[in-house]
């Protein structure tokens, strides 16, 4: 997998991931609350191709490249916040909160 550096904007998080069944962007609404990093309405979509079937090895791979992401800005936690919109379980609400140490 090739990993592209994450940019960090003003209060957006944009990244991309090459994979070998092609590249998939991660977005989202970013701010830190104290120690905690968080990525509000996360996006996780398919780039110049319509769609691409992720699995839950490439969905965690990818979170924990965000987790490193976090790490190396100094944050000690992460919440990520979502909405599934296809797969298992459309519609429903994720929030996941990590401990980065």
């Amino acid at each position: 997998m090739v990993v592209r550096p994450a940019e960090l904007y003003e209060e957006s998080y944009d990244r991309y991931f090459d994979l070998p069944y092609g590249t998939i962007g991660v977005m989202a609404d970013i701010y830190a609350d104290g120690d905690t990093l968080v990525l509000e309405n996360l996006s996780i979509y398919p780039v110049a191709v319509d769609r691409v079937e992720l699995g839950i090895r490439s969905v965690l791979a990818i979170r924990r490249l965000i987790e490193e992401d976090a790490r190396q800005l100094g944050f000690s936690r992460l919440r990520i916040t979502g909405m599934r919109l296809t797969g298992a379980s459309p519609r429903r609400s994720v929030n996941v909160g990590r401990n980065l140490r």
